[in-house]
């Protein structure tokens, strides 16, 4: 009698135990959500992702990086600048969070990159954007380029962009306060997909990013 008290405790606790498990994994993952969802939460995505042309930017090692490398993995690109005030870092440290959180849940990682581009190529070297970048994290990647390249890949994925003044000090950045501050996802085919809204949370962009990168 005692033996069948003894195992029916066993077992109920064991049938917590699994109910707990199967809740708290619900809760930790992210189910897709629907473009609306999506919307709401601050990622807006195409019908038909956008094919975009080739370019060509410049690593801090000295090779290029072209559309190829965005080939088989999903990529968040970044526009911004080293000596951007406030809202490039923001940005940044909210990607750099949203890495982190992949990571101590052990989400698949090798087929994702994260890029910054800069938007004022005339002073920020690929060295010099590719230090600022890891600062962030040392897995993102600090690309530049000339102006010219730079306008091409920009106008595609709808980041604003211009020239500098022609009497540009190289002291000034006026020309880049009002480039459109959002976080660009490119699929594993190198397509634009669509965009992530400021202002960017960690707990919705974690949220939308999963969700889109789980279900494809």
């Amino acid at each position: 009698m005692q033996k069948n008290i003894k195992l029916n405790i066993a077992l109920i606790v064991l049938f917590i135990c699994v109910v707990l498990t199967l809740f708290i994994n619900n809760l930790t993952t992210p189910r897709p959500l629907s473009n609306q969802e999506l919307l709401v939460n601050g990622l807006f995505l195409f019908q038909e992702p956008k094919e975009i042309s080739d370019f060509v930017f410049d690593t801090s090692n000295g090779e290029k990086f072209t559309k190829d490398d965005l080939m088989g993995k999903w990529s968040l690109l970044y526009f911004g600048f080293s000596r951007c005030p406030d809202e490039c870092p923001v940005a940044m440290y909210e990607i750099s969070k949203l890495i982190n959180v992949l990571r101590e849940k052990e989400y698949y990682l090798e087929d994702k990159q994260w890029v910054l581009i800069t938007i004022d190529p005339e002073r920020d070297s690929p060295e010099i954007i590719d230090n600022y970048a890891k600062g962030f994290d040392a897995d993102f990647i600090g690309l530049s380029s000339s102006r010219p390249m730079l306008l091409n890949l920009s106008t595609q994925l709808a980041v604003n962009n211009k020239m500098p003044p022609m009497n540009n000090d190289m002291k000034s950045h006026e020309h880049l306060d009002d480039h459109v501050n959002n976080i660009i996802l490119i699929n594993p085919e190198g397509r634009f997909v669509g965009f992530f809204r400021p202002p960017f949370d960690i707990s919705r962009l974690s949220l939308t990013y999963q969700s889109i990168t789980q279900a494809n």
